[in-house]
C-alpha cells in the first residue's frame, strides 16, 4: 500500500514540473522595471509567434523558480485584461493564458503588469538622521523567465533619482553589443540573442543582479490595516473606519535622534528622506466628517478639504466650466516624526452617504453595496489587510464578490447597541497588499420591509413596556401603615 500512496504524491509534482510543448516562440520581449521603495512595478511585452497549428495555451511564468509570487499582476492582450487565465500549480508561479484560434506562423502582441514587494532592502542598514538613504534591489534572474526560446530580449531598470552608486553585470553569451549600458538613473540589459528556455530543464545560467540607487522619500507600510464599514440604511450613512499600523521600513537611525536638527532641517525645507513626517490620504469625494485619533487622543495635526462632485461644481462654479470629480484629502501628521525602523498606531475614519455605494435591483429588490477595499497609498505594502463589512440588522442572503483572490472570508454576528439578533457581518482577508487592490468589494443581501422595522418595534416595544411599568409601579401602594 505503500507504494501505490508514494506514487500519487510524486505524479502530480512531476507533471507540475514539467515543461508545457515547445509550440510557441517569443519574438521579442521587452522589460521595464520601475525601481521604489517598498514595491517594484515591473511590465514586460512579449511579441509571440506560433510554431503549429492549434498551439493550445501560452505558459507564462509569473517568477523563476524559488520566487514569490508577485503581490499584484494583470495579464493584458491589446490593453484589455484577458479572461480565463488559470493558475498552475508549477515549480515556478505559472499562469495559462488563452490565445484563441492560431494558426502556424500567427503572432499576437502580449503584455504582463506586475508589482512586486520588499525587492529592495536598505543598504546600508543604519544610517545618521542627516544622511541620505540608499537601497539596494536585487534580482535572481537577469533573463525573462519563459518556458519558450526567445529571439531578443531586452530589459530596462529605471531608479528613482540619480545617480547610481554600483549595479551588477551581465554575462556576454547571449549578447553582440555592450551587456550593460547606463544614461542618467537607467540602466539597459542587451539585448540578448537566440535565448532558450529559461524554466524547465534547461542549461541557461540565471546570474543575479544588483542596483544600488538613492531614495529620496520614506520607505513606509502597513503592518496591519483593519477597516470597518458599517451601513446604515435608517441614517443613510455609510461609516469607515480604518485601525492602520504604520511602520518605517527605511533605515533605521543610527545613534540617538536630535529634536533641534530636525527642527533645523524643517526651518530649511530639507528634511531627510528617512524620515517621516507627514503623508495624506485620498477620500471619496462626498467624504465628510473626517476624524484621527491614536492611543493617547485626538491628533489636531491634520487638514481635511472636502472633494466635489459634478454636481456641486456646477452649481458653485459662476463660469461656464465642464464638471468634473474631486477627490477629497485628509492630510495627515503623525504625533512624532517616524524614523526608520519606528512605528506608530492611529485610527481614522469618515462618513459618506449611502446612496453613493448603493443600489437597488429592479425586479427582485436585491441590495447591491460597494465597499472600497483599502485607500491607495503610493508605494506601500500592506502585509495583513482586514476589511469588515457590517450590514443592517435583519440582512439575508448575502453573496460577496471580491475583484481578486483573497485569503479567507469568514461570516460572523455583530451586536452594538439597540440590536436584537444581531447584525450580518462579512470579514474579508488578504496578506500582501498593495495601491492595486484598492478595489470595490460588492455584496449583495435582501432587506425587505419587515427587516427595516425591526428595529423600531423593537424600540418602540421597549419604550411602551417602560412606559407600562411605570404606570403599573403609580399604583402600587408602597405605605407602611394601613388605611
Amino acid at each position: 500500500m505503500l507504494l501505490p500512496t508514494l506514487l500519487l504524491l510524486i505524479l502530480p509534482l512531476a507533471l507540475g514540473l514539467s515543461p508545457p510543448p515547445q509550440t510557441f516562440v517569443n519574438t521579442a520581449i521587452a522589460r521595464t522595471v520601475e525601481l521604489g521603495g517598498a514595491t517594484t512595478h515591473v511590465t514586460t511585452q512579449y511579441n509571440i509567434k506560433a510554431t503549429a497549428d492549434g498551439p493550445g495555451e501560452y505558459h507564462l511564468a509569473l517568477a523563476g523558480e524559488g520566487d514569490e509570487e508577485p503581490a499584484w499582476w494583470e495579464v493584458a492582450i491589446g490593453g484589455k485584461p484577458v479572461e480565463g487565465v488559470t493558475i498552475l500549480d508549477d515549480a515556478a508561479p505559472t499562469v495559462s493564458v488563452p490565445l484563441g484560434d492560431l494558426k502556424r506562423d500567427g503572432t499576437i502582441t502580449l503584455s504582463l503588469t506586475q508589482v512586486l514587494a520588499h525587492k529592495s532592502a536598505p543598504l546600508p542598514a543604519e544610517i545618521e538622521q542627516r544622511e541620505p538613504q540608499f537601497l539596494v534591489w536585487k534580482t535572481n534572474s537577469t533573463y525573462v523567465d519563459s518556458w519558450y526560446p526567445s529571439d531578443v530580449e531586452r530589459i530596462k531598470i529605471r531608479a528613482p533619482h540619480p545617480p547610481l552608486l554600483s549595479y551588477g553585470s551581465v554575462p556576454t553569451t547571449y549578447t553582440r553589443d555592450s551587456t550593460v549600458t547606463k544614461s542618467g538613473a537607467s540602466l539597459t540589459l542587451g539585448p540578448f540573442h537566440s535565448v532558450p528556455p529559461t524554466l524547465g530543464k534547461t542549461e541557461v545560467d540565471q546570474p543575479p543582479f544588483s542596483v544600488h540607487y538613492e531614495v529620496k522619500e520614506p520607505v513606509i507600510g502597513y503592518k496591519t490595516l483593519r477597516r470597518s464599514a458599517e451601513v446604515s440604511h435608517w441614517g443613510a450613512n455609510l461609516n469607515i473606519q480604518d485601525e492602520i499600523a504604520l511602520v518605517n521600513n527605511g533605515a533605521k537611525l543610527k545613534g540617538h535622534f536630535s529634536r533641534l536638527a530636525h527642527q533645523q532641517s524643517r526651518f530649511h525645507a530639507s528634511v531627510p528622506a528617512q524620515i517621516l513626517s507627514e503623508f495624506t490620504l485620498r477620500l471619496p469625494p462626498t467624504a465628510h466628517s473626517a476624524y484621527y485619533y491614536d492611543t493617547i487622543g485626538n491628533v489636531s495635526t491634520s487638514h481635511f478639504r472636502q472633494g466635489t462632485t459634478p454636481a456641486q461644481t456646477a452649481r458653485s462654479s459662476r463660469v461656464r466650466t465642464s464638471p468634473r470629480t474631486v477627490d477629497g484629502t485628509l492630510e495627515l501628521r503623525p504625533r512624532y516624526p517616524l524614523l526608520g525602523g519606528w512605528n506608530y498606531t492611529f485610527i481614522v475614519g469618515w462618513d459618506m452617504p449611502l446612496g453613493d455605494v448603493l443600489k437597488s435591483e429592479s425586479q427582485t429588490g436585491r441590495k447591491i453595496l460597494g465597499v472600497p477595499f483599502m485607500t491607495p497609498l503610493k508605494d506601500v505594502v500592506v502585509e495583513d489587510a482586514e476589511l469588515k463589512i457590517i450590514l443592517p440588522e435583519g440582512a439575508s442572503d448575502v453573496q460577496i464578490y471580491t475583484p481578486f483572490p483573497v485569503d479567507s472570508i469568514d461570516h460572523s454576528t455583530h451586536k452594538t447597541y439597540l440590536d436584537t439578533t444581531g447584525r450580518y457581518a462579512v470579514t474579508i482577508k488578504k496578506a500582501h497588499c498593495t495601491e492595486n487592490h484598492a478595489q470595490n468589494v460588492y455584496v449583495t443581501y435582501s432587506y425587505p420591509l419587515s427587516a427595516q422595522l425591526q428595529k423600531p418595534t423593537a424600540v418602540a416595544s421597549v419604550v411602551g413596556s417602560l412606559f407600562l411599568l411605570g404606570m403599573g409601579l403609580r399604583r402600587v401602594n408602597y405605605s407602611i401603615d394601613k388605611k
